[in-house]
């Protein structure tokens, strides 16, 4: 079979045994009427449900065939493993359980083919969309979820099930790591897609079965979000956890001055002295760790030394900022916490500058 401009459907499943034969004859009358070549790729978790045999009798009228996994489980690592066993030029990923429409299959695929489109979701929120039975939580939980996947994608429906791309765009599979069964979103922030399209589908109750979705899913979701933040705005992302590790610093060097000085006596310059050490210290730890995890290029000692100095010269940018604008303008003069404020934003700047070009350079760990 050729596979030029064949269709390769991608179909994930995990009890899904009586549902396949029905989509099945769908997806047949839908694609031979539009005169599409198709294959159906069913990837199922161990259902031990009768699926393998029901494939298999399908096989003989139908371009279908299975995979099962006997150890790894999770919709979105099944749909990943869909693609590597995939022959066509163009994906499309859909549920086995009818709540996605097999009639829509080739208008969702026709942009793809005709090169108006990079990525086509099966949408439920256009116009001419609907998800009738949803009750009022699901309709929360699709509006917190598009809502969450607003900075990656203007899509209305990015958390659909149902969507098609061209195999060009992912050439490299490895960089898909999604966590729970949102694979669509995270094509769409891996693949980069230059054009997308939504078109509108109404979305039905499954035929057979129970739903797959759980509270485990919806923090894995969230989960998944932050790290598609991470990967799509990196260095955003480190500012934003280098905050919060100076924050954690902040406290941590008032409870050791306090301790120092209020609880040991100890003199209160060597006080100040120790709370600046101590929460260097815990930053650098956390920094290493928590917000540049895949830096470890230099001798650990040397970059924490490094770190200190970075801290110092971050310090200093903090001091003459806020020095500067009290002595020179009357307006700091009352407002000078303003001016504490602008010395802050000034130093951290240059703190999170030399942390993450200097200090935490990516490479291998050196010890």
């Amino acid at each position: 079979m050729s596979t030029k401009d064949l269709v390769s459907i991608i179909v994930p499943t995990f009890r899904e045994a009586k549902n396949i034969p029905v989509l099945t004859e769908r997806i047949h009358e839908a694609m031979k009427a539009a005169r599409i070549a198709y294959e159906i790729i069913v990837v199922d978790d161990n259902s031990q449900d009768g699926i393998a045999e029901a494939v298999d009798a399908l096989r003989k009228k139908f371009p279908i065939s299975i995979k099962v996994r006997l150890t790894e489980r999770g919709l979105s690592s099944a749909v990943i493993e869909g693609f590597r066993l995939a022959k066509g030029t163009v994906f499309a990923v859909m549920d086995a359980d009818l709540s996605h429409p097999p009639e829509k299959i080739p208008e969702l695929v026709a942009p793809i083919m005709g090169g108006s489109a990079e990525f086509v979701v099966g949408s439920r929120f256009v116009p001419g969309g609907s998800a009738e039975h949803f009750n009022w939580f699901r309709r929360l939980n699709a509006w917190v979820s598009k809502t969450l996947a607003r900075p990656f994608t203007t899509v209305r429906d990015p958390m659909a099930g149902f969507f098609a791309f061209p195999k060009s765009i992912l050439p490299d599979l490895t960089l898909l790591n999604p966590l729970g069964f949102k694979i669509g979103l995270e094509v769409i922030v891996k693949g980069n897609p230059r054009t997308t399209m939504e078109i509108p589908i109404q979305f039905k109750e499954r035929l057979y079965g129970e739903s797959k979705l759980s509270i485990k899913e919806q923090v894995n979701y969230l989960r998944h979000i932050i790290r598609l933040f991470e990967y799509k705005y990196e260095s955003l992302a480190e500012m934003i956890k280098f905050g919060f590790v100076g924050g954690t610093g902040t406290v941590v060097n008032m409870a050791f001055v306090f301790l120092s000085y209020d609880i040991l006596s100890i003199s209160y310059r060597i006080a100040v002295a120790i709370g600046f050490l101590v929460s260097a210290t815990s930053n650098f730890i956390l920094n290493r760790t928590f917000t540049f995890p895949k830096s470890r290029q230099l001798h650990s000692a040397v970059q924490y030394a490094l770190f200190i100095v970075v801290g110092g010269a971050g310090f200093a940018v903090n001091w003459f900022i806020a020095v500067y604008l009290y002595e020179n303008n009357p307006f700091f003069h009352e407002h000078y916490l303003l001016a504490t404020f602008l010395g802050i934003l000034g130093g951290m700047t240059i703190n999170f500058t030399g942390s993450k070009l200097l200090v935490f350079r990516k490479g291998t760990t050196s010890a």
